[in-house]
C-alpha cells in the first residue's frame, strides 16, 4: 500500500487515526499499531510479512532469554548475538542478493565446463534492506545494554512493524525510540505539526518528484548514443531532483505520521544539496543510514582510532557495503566506491591542511556536480549504460547533429518549471530564508496557518493523484 494512494489517504489512514485516538491507553494503542501495520504490510507482501513477524519472534526470544538475562554467561550472550545477527544477514543475502550471485557465478561455471544449476529467481520483498537493519540494530542495542528491553512481544513488533518507517525508512534504531514505545505523549500541537510534515512530504512527492521523474524516465529509457549532451545533463538534473524530493518526501511523511501518534523519529535529510563537500553531503543525506553505518560498522572496524591507511580502508569498506545495500548490481557497488574515493580524498587533504581557496558558492556547485554524477550510476540499469551516459555528458563520444526525440516532447515547459523550482528549493540554504518571530511561533495564528497550508497541500496532492495516478517511491525497491 502506497502512502500516495487514494486507498491509504482516504481509507487506511483516517480509519487508523480514528481508532488510535478512540482506544484508551498505550498498551491497547500499541496492539492497534501492530494490527494495522500487519495489514498494511500484508497488503503488498503477505508471505514476507509472516517471515518478518516470525523473525521478530526469534529476535525477541533471544533478547529475553539470553541477551538480557543476567544469569547468562558472556560466552552464551556472544553466541546468541552472533546467531541473531547472522539470521538477519542471511535472510538479507538470500532475498536480495541470491539472484545477483547466481548471475555472476553461472558464466564462471560454464567457462570451466561445469553444469549450471537451475535457478528460478528470488522475488525481492518490500523493504528488506530497511527491515534487516532495524532488526540487527535491535539485538545489538540490547546486547550493548544501550536501552531497556521491550516489555512484551507486542512492543517488539511495534518497533519492527510500525508502518510509517517499515518499507523505506528512516532507519530508526531501537535506541532512538525504544522508550517511546511504552511511554509517549500526545497533543494537538504535535498532531498539527505531524500532519503538516506529512502533507509537506506528500506534496514533495506528487508536485515535484513525480513530474521531474517523468523527464528522468524519458531520458534514461533512451540509448546514450541517441542523446545530445544537453539532453543528458537535463535528464540527470531531473533525476537529481526526483530522488531527493521522492526520498525526503517519504521521510517527511513517515516522520509526520509518527509524530501524530506520539513518536519522534530522527531526521533523515538536512538540505543535502547545500553541502560544500562530499563529507558534508553524507552528514545531510540519508542521515539515519550514515548513523547506522557509523555505529554498527565504521566504529567496530576501528573508525579513526587506527592507522591512516586503515582508516581509509574502513571508509571505503563502509561505502562499498552502503552501495551494495542499496541494490544487488555492479552499478551500486561502483556508486559506493565512487563516494568512498571522494571521502578518502577529502580526508587526505584535510589531514594535510590542503584547502582550495574557492568561494562557498563554487564549493557548493562543485559538490553538486559530483553528486549529480553519482546519480548516473545509481539510476543506470548497467555499467555499460552509465559509461555511455558519462560519455555523452563530457563529450567523449561523437556529438549528434540532430536529436532523435524533439526537445519539447521530453522536456515540456511544466516539467522544466518543476525542475527549476525543485532546484531552487534544494540548493537554497535555510540561513538565507526569513525567520518567524518567536511570538508568532508560539501563537494560535501559526497553528491555524499550518492547518490551512496542510489542507491546501493535501488537496493539491490528492488532485494530482486522482488526475495522473500515483507511482511507488524510489526506495521501495531497496
Amino acid at each position: 500500500m502506497l502512502f500516495n494512494s487514494p486507498l491509504f489517504l482516504l481509507g487506511f489512514l483516517p480509519i487508523f487515526l480514528i481508532a488510535y485516538f478512540v482506544v484508551p491507553g498505550i498498551r491497547l494503542r500499541n496492539i492497534l499499531i501492530v494490527l494495522f501495520s500487519t495489514f498494511f504490510f500484508a497488503w503488498g507482501d503477505p508471505l514476507f510479512c509472516g517471515y518478518v513477524i516470525a523473525g521478530t519472534g526469534i529476535d525477541y526470544l533471544i533478547i529475553k532469554h539470553v541477551l538480557c538475562k543476567r544469569s547468562a554467561s558472556v560466552k552464551l550472550r556472544q553466541i546468541a548475538l552472533v546467531a541473531a545477527v547472522m539470521i538477519n544477514i542471511s535472510a538479507l543475502l538470500f532475498f536480495k542478493y541470491a539472484n545477483f550471485f547466481v548471475d555472476q557465478f553461472q558464466p564462471l561455471l560454464q567457462l570451466v565446463g561445469m553444469p549450471t544449476p537451475s535457478w528460478y529467481g528470488v522475488a525481492l520483498p518490500l523493504g528488506i534492506s530497511f527491515i534487516a537493519f532495524h532488526k540487527i540494530s535491535f539485538v545489538l542495542d540490547l546486547y550493548k545494554q544501550r536501552i531497556s528491553p521491550p516489555t512484551s512481544f507486542i512492543d517488539a513488533l511495534v518497533y519492527v512493524l510500525f508502518f510509517p518507517q517499515l518499507i523505506a525508512g528512516p532507519i530508526v534504531r531501537y535506541y532512538d525510540i525504544g522508550h517511546q514505545i511504552s511511554a509517549r505523549s500526545h497533543s494537538s500541537d504535535e498532531f498539527i505539526a505531524g500532519f503538516f510534515r506529512f502533507t509537506r512530504g506528500l506534496a514533495k512527492k506528487m508536485l515535484i518528484a513525480d513530474p521531474a521523474g517523468l523527464i528522468a524516465n524519458a531520458i534514461f529509457s533512451l540509448q546514450p548514443e541517441s542523446l545530445p549532451t544537453h539532453y543528458v545533463w537535463l535528464g540527470v538534473l531531473a533525476y537529481t531532483i526526483q530522488i531527493y524530493f521522492d526520498f525526503s518526501g517519504y521521510s517527511d511523511m513517515a516522520i509526520g505520521l509518527a509524530r501524530i501518534v506520539g513518536f519522534k523519529f530522527p531526521e533523515n535529510f538536512n538540505q543535502p544539496y547545500t553541502a560544500r563537500s562530499v563529507t558534508e553531503f553524507w552528514q545531510r543525506w540519508h542521515m539515519t543510514l550514515s548513523k547506522w553505518m557509523l555505529v554498527y560498522l565504521y566504529i567496530p572496524l576501528g573508525g579513526n582510532q587506527v592507522s591512516q591507511w586503515r582508516m581509509y580502508f574502513n571508509l571505503w569498506i563502509v561505502f562499498l557495503i552502503s552501495g551494495f545495500w542499496h541494490g544487488a548490481a555492479w552499478t551500486f557497488i561502483f556508486w559506493g566506491a565512487y563516494f568512498g574515493f571522494f571521502l578518502m580524498l577529502e580526508k587526505f587533504c584535510d589531514q594535510r591542511g590542503w584547502v582550495i581557496p574557492l568561494p562557498k558558492v563554487f564549493r557548493q556547485l562543485l559538490t553538486f556536480i559530483v553528486i549529480m554524477n553519482s546519480w548516473v550510476l545509481f539510476r543506470a540499469e548497467s555499467l555499460e549504460y552509465a559509461i555511455g551516459m558519462f560519455g555523452r555528458m563530457y563529450g567523449l563520444t561523437s556529438q549528434l547533429q540532430v536529436a532523435t526525440e524533439p526537445f519539447a516532447l521530453i522536456f515540456p515547459p511544466h516539467g522544466l518549471a518543476v525542475i527549476l523550482l525543485g532546484l531552487a528549493i534544494a540548493v537554497t540554504p535555510l540561513s538565507v530564508m526569513p525567520k518567524l518571530p518567536q511570538k508568532l511561533k508560539d501563537s494560535i495564528m501559526l497553528d491555524t496557518a499550518l492547518w490551512i497550508i496542510s489542507i491546501l497541500l493535501f488537496v493539491l496532492s490528492l488532485s494530482s493523484i486522482l488526475a495522473a495516478g500515483s507511482s511507488s517511491f524510489l526506495y521501495f525497491r531497496f
